[in-house]
């Protein structure tokens, strides 16, 4: 589930948008992926590691990713 996604976007009183921006995505394909409705990418979950230099499994929680690009 992405709850753990939303729950550490919300601990930083970050918008969607703001969130989205920082893998290059519309905040509707963000939103699709919050809700569960769309995978994140294992390159998304990178990009937000490595921008808020924190492990994946701290952002994410335990969630499957698509093997697919972006």
């Amino acid at each position: 589930m992405a709850l753990a996604i939303k729950q550490f976007r919300e601990s930083l009183n970050m918008s969607q948008e703001e969130f989205a921006a920082i893998i290059g995505i519309s905040k509707v394909n963000y939103s699709k992926k919050e809700r569960g409705l769309v995978k994140f990418s294992l390159p998304e979950a990178y990009t937000y590691s490595s921008y808020f230099k924190k492990p994946i499994e701290q952002i994410f929680g335990c969630i499957e990713f698509s093997h697919d690009e972006p």
